[in-house]
């Protein structure tokens, strides 16, 4: 990157047409990323021997900060679209919130709703799907379950939707107490710690299941909060990073190294407490630091790749996967679920060592995401299934030598550029 090699950081990049459309192109860069992130804990979920592997665990628990980055740079995009305006116009928020997030979910909850009531076969495509189900009694009230609670994947949007809710009067409040950002910060990672240990141990009156937990943004107060503030100070935040990136890079990596360590310990000695340990637990306290390293790491590298300095390929490939993004998220649960169930038939699942799958897995499924998401912006159903505007066959394939400077990303969780 020319601001790395150089030692001298620069403002973030901002291109597009003037007025309230603007693009960060390192924070486009980094969708893809962090798909690739959400990708290896799913491959991971279903193709590793996660109750027998150290290894397996250790990077189940190196990928799992996907979502709090996903919804970290969602809350700082979205308050840096807002930041120089008094108030939000809520009408025309919701009708681009409901959009870009709230359609895609509804119509991926109706997508994965049968594919969540498929049963195993000895005939390809090895599933079945007994239809009458689907409309009965119980069939409605698995659906309605489905969508108030977010399937597998899902949730992620069922959270922003949960913090969209709320964003107007948050982003009124910590523009209004500007002094107080730092404690807001404070208190959120305080927050943070505390509250799964709150909630699982009965301190607030009542146990919280894990699946509600995961679905409640009252769990990511430092990367919903913490986004927001770090939005009014983009460009200090920028300049930071990439000033300290030797030094952020280095600690991140012993973070990791610190909570892969504990999760050793705790499978030699038994004596740690749970809270504390990650072992899968996106929550645990000691993987908070990790998770906030790892955040910054993506940002470097979405820093990296749309640096002047890269050739054109490689800013083809970034922009390209940046355009994808969205679709490739939505649908990725489909490509593994019937790799996973195709390698079982096959007799691969025993015959291939199970790092050597999962990462097949993860090429996969971004590759059929891809394509899925390429072609499908080109159909009517664009806005629906990928939350994109729709794009012109002509643009299907990445151009090495032409990059456009005002190609649409998509209408995605990142893409909060339109006020």
């Amino acid at each position: 990157m020319s601001s790395a090699q150089s030692g001298q950081s620069q403002p973030p990049t901002v291109n597009g047409p003037s007025g309230t459309r603007q693009r960060l192109d390192h924070v486009d860069a980094m969708r893809p990323i962090k798909q690739v992130a959400v990708i290896s804990t799913h491959a991971l979920i279903f193709f590793s021997p996660l109750s027998t592997s150290f290894l397996a665990a250790s990077l189940l628990t190196l990928t799992h900060f996907s979502r709090n980055a996903f919804l970290f740079v969602s809350a700082c995009m979205l308050a840096y679209s807002y930041r120089d305006q008094t108030a939000v116009a809520l009408g025309h928020y919701w009708r681009r919130r409901f959009v870009a997030v709230g359609l895609v979910y509804l119509v991926w909850t109706l997508i994965y709703f049968p594919v969540a009531s498929m049963t195993p076969t000895s005939t390809f495509p090895y599933y079945s799907l007994a239809w009458s189900s689907l409309a009965s009694t119980k069939g409605l009230h698995n659906l309605l379950f489905a969508t108030a609670t977010g399937y597998y994947h899902l949730y992620f949007l069922l959270v922003l939707l949960e913090f969209y809710v709320v964003f107007p009067y948050v982003f009124a409040l910590i523009r209004r107490y500007r002094r107080s950002h730092l404690w807001i910060v404070v208190g959120a990672l305080v927050w943070q710690l505390a509250y799964p240990a709150l909630v699982r141990r009965g301190w607030l009156g009542f146990v919280m299941p894990a699946k509600v937990e995961t679905r409640l943004i009252t769990s990511y107060p430092l990367y919903l909060l913490g986004g927001v503030v770090a939005a009014f100070y983009l460009e200090q935040f920028h300049d930071f990073v990439v000033r300290h990136r030797r030094g952020l890079l280095l600690a991140t990596a012993l973070c990791g190294a610190a909570a892969l360590t504990l999760d050793y310990l705790s499978r030699v000695t038994h004596d740690l407490p749970l809270l504390l340990v990650p072992g899968g637990d996106p929550f645990a306290a000691l993987v908070v630091p990790y998770d906030v390293g790892a955040i910054v790491a993506v940002y470097l590298l979405g820093v990296y790749l749309v640096a002047p300095g890269r050739g054109a390929r490689t800013r083809a490939i970034t922009r390209s996967g940046s355009e994808a993004a969205y679709g490739i998220y939505v649908s990725q649960l489909i490509w593994i679920i019937f790799l996973h169930r195709w390698a079982y038939e096959w007799g691969l699942l025993a015959a291939v060592p199970w790092l050597a799958s999962t990462l097949f897995a993860v090429a996969f499924a971004y590759g059929a995401g891809w394509l899925f998401s390429a072609v499908v912006a080109r159909t009517p159903f664009a806005r629906a299934l990928v939350g994109r505007s729709r794009q012109s066959w002509a643009t299907l394939l990445p151009r090495w030598g032409e990059i456009r400077a005002h190609d649409d990303v998509g209408e995605g969780p990142l893409n909060m550029t339109d006020v």
